[in-house]
């Protein structure tokens, strides 16, 4: 009986706290007012700096040091259109008189190089040459010599004597040397494009050792003297007896460039360019033995040049000649095989595809070579014909302008569009490099235009919709140090509202009870604001993750487009060569098969539209995302309902429609809503300035943007206008250019149609002589067995 007592009034003390119990998120009120009494105190505290510090709205300006660190180090990484833009912003604020003259000076020459690097040579001699306007300055001294060397490379590249004429008169107003050597290093350059050979020679042996220039000056050094033994035995006379051999004057005539080149291969290459520059004079070593019949001595310099190098694919073509003329076939087939995996796309592939093909062919490797001679045949043919087609049936040299710029404004597909390669050979068979140069600048212009459109767009998007204060940084930081605090009395309240919760009855008017129930719904949203920075960056980071997410979804669907143009083109080849494939169909079954084709590469075509205007929403949508959108408009609402539900509760508590604890809770906590009140209505006029400030500059930046888009439009139309007036003339050169590459192909599957008969012809030469072989290996064993028949019948008639 005690133990059934003692379980009865264990249930039943269970079963009061059950009933009393609050729910599971509420608090002590004492805590809870505790908590809250904090978080006021300290927002109250900080609404004095948070006023002053929207009222000055210091912009954050990115220093012109971290602008000129950053473009450098996207040069070193060969990302030239993010330097160019980046250091461009030095050059622009240098011209509003932000920047001084020392970073402007650095930023300058910094932009030069990138242009340089980027074959933007008109517009790097323009950054060079108001280098050496400026040389006068001491800002800008230190640049001159640099810059009258890259000024020298870039007409010698333009072939422009005139350029290195006035090059040579700017010399005069420069002194005669520097501590870096750049200035020797420049003098020399402009001696040696002007021939004067004596003068370079000077000039250069000035430029001090452990200087910057010093590899590349001494390697200029060595084709100073390769061109004075090239001039000194232009003429070379005939051998005499009992004179020098001409081998041997040229031996002795090349000696000196020789050994200079070897100077500078010993010299300590500790950058990326004085490594290119040790490959060079490797490669000049190897090819002056070469040229002296030396051939080990030039496979030998041939293999110190680093796999790394830009000079590796010229070296691997080279040293296989130098192979084959010591007779090793082996190892130049090695090289050639090197070559066609490491730059697939050389003009000089098919020669040496063809040469490998020779070798097998002479080493007895009948089977490899013929595979080789029929991969190139397969290669080269299909495109011979394509090219072949479009020169025969083309006769506009506009058309031929149109296969060489890369517009997408300027719809060629299919059959209309020459494969890449064509359009590499062509380049490189052109005599003037001028005229492509002009196209890549029209190619680049027109690239430029389209990047400002769309950036254009994504400003305009960005400027109208409720996001705009994200293109104002300061002032967007501002915003945020008020919305932190805003959020952070909501969050007060909520703490206010767990202490209601905790001193609540269960039983409460029906008016109390659906405020009560609206009130707790909005409690967890309230929690989702963000307070700190680092809630604001997350919740920007979160936005990003959505977008990248359907980002990523389009990745895998153009993915899988560009697997059905792959199944497409070779079922198009199927279809084109069925006998190449063990295919028997009738002609209607063919023809049926290819209107499919064409309809699923249409189906295809459209679906990869439909994937770039996704694409581009995407990025339209990206800009709009972050500080203000949705969830900040969602958090505002939250907020105002929030406060005025929580203020209508704690009435109703105080008037006495819940228990006397929930009441007197009520009324000691009226005082601090009031303070949190106070605190919101003397943030909320800030946060209003500042939403205004953003709508100003919005629209006054939405204007520029329409000024800019108007300007971008002319530039465009100038454009055309040039474009149109060189369409006709570089297109002439452009059908020149493409004639050439078809004799070239021409050329290529013929020499490959004459390896296969060449091969069948050995092989059946190879099958005759083993037959013929056969057959004297057969009658010598009939001889012998007649012989030792004829032996046997002696004996035997000699026994009788």
């Amino acid at each position: 009986m005690r133990m059934r007592s003692a379980r009865l009034g264990t249930f039943a003390a269970c079963f009061v706290l059950l009933t009393l119990a609050s729910p599971a998120w509420a608090l002590r009120p004492g805590q809870a007012t505790a908590d809250a009494e904090t978080s006021v105190r300290e927002v109250e505290a900080k609404l004095g700096g948070i006023r002053a510090q929207a009222a000055k709205l210091v912009r954050k300006e990115i220093s012109p040091q971290r602008r000129i660190a950053e473009g450098d180090i996207l040069l070193r990484n060969k990302d030239y259109a993010r330097a160019i833009h980046t250091l461009s912003q030095v050059d622009e604020l240098f011209r509003q008189g932000s920047v001084p003259a020392a970073a402007h000076a650095d930023a300058l020459f910094l932009l030069g190089e990138s242009y340089f690097a980027d074959q933007q040579l008109l517009s790097a001699r323009r950054r060079y040459l108001e280098i050496l306007d400026r040389s006068g300055e001491p800002a800008y001294a230190p640049f001159a010599g640099r810059s009258l060397s890259r000024l020298v490379d870039i007409a010698l590249r333009t072939d422009d004597p005139e350029a290195v004429d006035a090059l040579a008169a700017r010399l005069t107003q420069l002194p005669d040397s520097d501590v870096t050597g750049s200035l020797q290093y420049a003098r020399g350059k402009v001696a040696f494009a002007r021939r004067d050979y004596g003068a370079a020679r000077r000039d250069l042996s000035a430029v001090p050792a452990g200087s910057p220039y010093s590899h590349q000056s001494q390697y200029l050094l060595g084709v100073v003297l390769t061109k004075e033994a090239l001039t000194d035995g232009a003429t070379p006379a005939a051998a005499v007896p009992g004179e020098v051999p001409p081998a041997a004057e040229a031996r002795m005539r090349f000696a000196t460039a020789i050994d200079q080149f070897r100077r500078v291969t010993r010299m300590p290459a500790t950058t990326t360019e004085h490594r290119h520059v040790v490959d060079l004079a490797w490669m000049a070593i190897g090819r002056l033995f070469y040229e002296l019949d030396n051939y080990l001595d030039a496979a030998d310099a041939y293999s110190h040049v680093d796999r790394r190098s830009p000079e590796f694919s010229t070296m691997l073509y080279e040293l296989a000649w130098v192979y084959v003329r010591l007779g090793d076939h082996q190892r130049a087939q090695r090289a050639l095989e090197v070559l066609a995996v490491t730059d697939p796309d050389r003009l000089e592939l098919a020669d040496g595809s063809l040469l490998r093909a020779d070798l097998m062919l002479r080493s007895g490797q009948f089977e490899k070579a013929l595979k080789v001679y029929e991969s190139v045949r397969q290669r080269f043919d299909p495109i011979r014909d394509q090219l072949n087609t479009f020169l025969t049936e083309t006769s506009d040299p506009a058309a031929y302008y149109d296969q060489l710029l890369d517009d997408s404004d300027i719809a060629l597909v299919g059959e209309r569009r020459l494969p890449p390669i064509v359009l590499a050979w062509a380049r490189q068979e052109a005599e003037d490099a001028n005229v492509f140069e002009m196209i890549d600048d029209v190619n680049r212009s027109r690239a430029l235009l389209r990047d400002s459109r769309t950036l254009a767009g994504k400003l305009n998007a960005l400027l109208g919709s409720v996001t705009r204060v994200k293109a104002f940084p300061e002032v967007q930081a501002a915003l945020e140090d008020v919305l932190g605090p805003m959020n952070r009395l909501s969050l007060a309240r909520r703490t206010l509202a767990l202490g209601m919760d905790g001193a609540a009855d269960r039983e409460v008017s029906a008016t109390l009870a659906g405020v009560r129930e609206q009130r707790r719904a909005l409690m967890r949203r309230v929690t989702q604001m963000p307070v700190s920075e680092a809630d604001f960056q997350r919740r920007e980071d979160s936005g990003k993750r959505q977008w990248n997410e359907l980002s990523q979804e389009l990745q895998r669907l153009e993915l899988q487009s560009d697997k059905l143009q792959a199944l497409v083109n070779g079922l198009k080849r199927v279809v084109e060569e069925p006998d190449g494939y063990g295919v028997t169909a009738d002609q209607a079954t063919r023809e049926r098969f290819k209107a499919e084709i064409t309809a699923n590469e249409q189906g295809i075509a459209a679906f990869r539209a439909r994937i770039e205007e996704y694409r581009k929403a995407v990025e339209y949508g990206r800009v709009q995302i972050g500080f203000g959108d949705q969830r900040y408009l969602e958090d505002e609402r939250t907020r105002t309902q929030f406060a005025a539900l929580f203020e209508r509760e704690v009435g109703l508590v105080a008037a006495g429609e819940d228990g006397p604890g929930a009441r007197d809770y009520a009324r000691s906590i009226t005082p601090l809503l009031e303070r949190i009140a106070r605190a919101e209505a003397q943030l909320l006029p800030t946060r209003t300035r500042l939403e205004e400030l953003a709508g100003q500059r919005a629209k006054a930046l939405l204007d520029q943007v329409a000024r800019e888009v108007g300007n971008l439009e002319l530039y465009a139309t100038q454009l055309d206008g040039l474009d149109h007036e060189a369409r006709l003339l570089v297109g002439e050169v452009a059908m020149r250019n493409f004639a050439a590459v078809r004799e070239r192909l021409k050329s290529i599957v013929l020499r490959a149609d004459i390896g296969i008969a060449q091969e069948a012809w050995e092989v059946r030469e190879e099958q005759r002589i083993r037959v013929n072989n056969l057959k004297r290996e057969r009658a010598d064993e009939n001889r012998k067995l007649d012989d030792e028949l004829r032996e046997v019948l002696d004996d035997v008639e000699e026994g009788k």
